[in-house]
C-alpha cells in the first residue's frame, strides 16, 4: 500500500509501470462539480481530448453532461457510441473520405444531435460535395475566430454570407455558432471575466443580426477550461471545457480557484539512485508523461514539493530531491503538467476506487486518429 495525501494504491506491485492510474472519487467529483458550477450539465459541451475513453464519456452522460465535442472522427464515434445525446466535430474537414465517415456515423446515430463546422468556403463545399451525392442532410456550425488565429472566421460580413451559404443549401442545416478563446488564458478571474464577456457581447450580437435575416440560430457552444462557465451560464449559450475532468498540475497553478482535483495520476518508481548529487532517476520518460511543457513543469511528484524533474529521455526521469532520497524501487505518484498529451501515451487507465484497489481499466478508445 502507498497513500499520500488523499491518493491510496493499495498494490502497486500488481501494476506495470509507468502506469496511468484514475481515481474514481476524484473523476465524478470533477464531473459533478462542472454541472454545478454551470447550473447543469445540458449548459456543457465538454471536449472529450482529456480522455479518449468510452467509459468516460459513459459516466459524464450518466451524471448529466449533455454534449460533448470532438477533434477527430474516432473520437465522435466513441462518444456517440456512449450515448452522447449531442455531439460537435469541432475540427474542419477537408477530406471527402473523411466526411463520408462524417456522415455514416450521423446515419448510424439518427437520434443523437451531430454536427459539423466550417469556417470556409472549401469546408462547406466538401460537406455540400457529400451531402448530395449521399441526399443526406447534415447539421453545420459556424466556426467563428476570436482572436487565435487557429480556426474560425471572424465575425463580420463575410461569416454573414458563409452562414447565408449555409442556410441556403438543401441538405445543410444551419445550426449555430462554435466559438473556442483558448488564448484568453487568464489566471487573473477579472481579466478572465472581461475577455470572455467581450466575446459574448460579439456572439449575442452576431446571433441577433442572423435571426433578423430570418436564419436560425438554435445553438451556440464557446469557450475554454478557462473561460468555459461563462458562457454556459449566459443564456442561449453552453460552455466548452475539456481538462476539467481529469485536471492537471498546469490548470490548478492557473487557476486555483476552480474546484476540480487531479483525478488521473501516473504510477512510478526508482530506478537508481545518487546521493552524492541529490537525484533519483525514475521510469517517468517523456514517453510516460507529456514533454510539451517546459522541462520542470512537465511532472511534479505528489507529497515530494520541493522536488523538480531536471533531465528527461525516453525512459529516464530524473529528479532533484532535497532532503532524504527515496529508495531504489520506492514508489511515487506523478501529476502531469499537461494530462492531456500524457493520456495518449498510455493504451488504458487503471481505475482506483477510495480504498485504493483497481477495480477496472478503462481503454483509451480514441488514442487514435482513425
Amino acid at each position: 500500500m502507498i497513500t499520500c495525501q488523499d491518493y491510496s494504491v493499495a498494490d502497486p506491485d500488481a501494476l506495470e509501470t509507468p502506469a496511468m492510474l484514475l481515481f474514481q472519487d476524484m473523476l465524478d467529483h470533477n464531473i459533478r462539480s462542472a454541472c454545478e458550477i454551470v447550473g447543469g450539465g445540458e449548459n456543457l459541451f465538454t471536449h472529450v481530448k482529456t480522455h479518449k475513453s468510452e467509459a468516460v464519456a459513459r459516466r459524464q452522460v450518466e451524471l448529466g453532461v449533455g454534449g460533448f465535442k470532438c477533434a477527430t472522427l474516432k473520437e465522435l464515434e466513441m462518444v456517440l457510441q456512449a450515448g452522447a445525446p449531442k455531439a460537435i466535430l469541432s475540427y474542419p474537414q477537408v477530406q471527402e473520405r473523411k466526411v463520408e465517415r462524417l456522415f455514416d456515423l450521423a446515419a448510424s446515430h439518427p437520434d443523437a444531435w451531430t454536427a459539423a463546422i466550417i469556417s470556409t468556403h472549401t469546408h462547406r463545399e466538401v460537406l455540400t460535395t457529400v451531402a448530395a451525392r449521399r441526399r443526406q442532410s447534415l447539421r453545420v456550425m459556424l466556426d467563428l475566430d476570436a482572436g487565435m488565429h487557429r480556426t474560425g472566421i471572424g465575425i463580420g460580413p463575410d461569416a454573414t454570407k458563409l452562414y447565408e451559404e449555409i442556410d441556403a443549401d438543401p441538405f445543410l442545416q444551419p445550426s449555430g455558432f462554435h466559438l473556442f478563446d483558448g488564448h484568453d488564458n487568464f489566471s487573473d478571474l477579472l481579466q478572465r471575466e472581461q475577455a470572455a464577456q467581450r466575446n459574448i457581447e460579439s456572439l449575442q450580437e452576431f446571433r441577433r443580426q442572423i435571426e433578423a435575416a430570418g436564419m436560425p440560430v438554435p445553438c451556440v457552444v464557446a469557450g475554454s477550461s478557462y473561460s468555459f462557465s461563462y458562457y454556459a451560464r449566459t443564456d442561449g449559450m453552453h460552455g466548452s471545457p475539456g481538462t476539467f475532468v481529469y485536471w492537471d498540475a498546469g490548470y490548478s497553478a492557473a487557476m486555483p480557484d476552480r474546484p476540480f482535483r487531479w483525478a488521473a495520476l501516473v504510477l512510478t518508481h526508482v530506478v537508481d539512485r545518487f546521493p552524492e548529487a541529490g537525484t533519483v532517476t525514475t521510469d517517468l520518460g517523456y514517453k510516460g508523461v507529456s514533454g510539451d511543457l517546459p522541462l520542470e513543469e512537465r511532472a511534479y511528484l505528489l507529497g515530494l514539493d520541493e522536488a523538480q524533474l531536471i533531465h528527461q529521455s525516453e525512459e529516464h526521469g530524473v529528479f532533484r530531491i532535497p532532503g532524504e532520497l527515496p529508495r531504489v524501487g520506492d514508489y511515487m505518484l506523478a501529476v502531469p503538467g499537461h494530462i492531456c498529451p500524457t493520456t495518449i501515451r498510455y493504451p488504458g487507465v487503471h481505475v482506483i476506487d477510495a480504498a485504493g484497489n483497481v477495480v477496472d481499466y478503462y481503454v483509451h478508445t480514441a488514442r487514435d486518429r482513425l
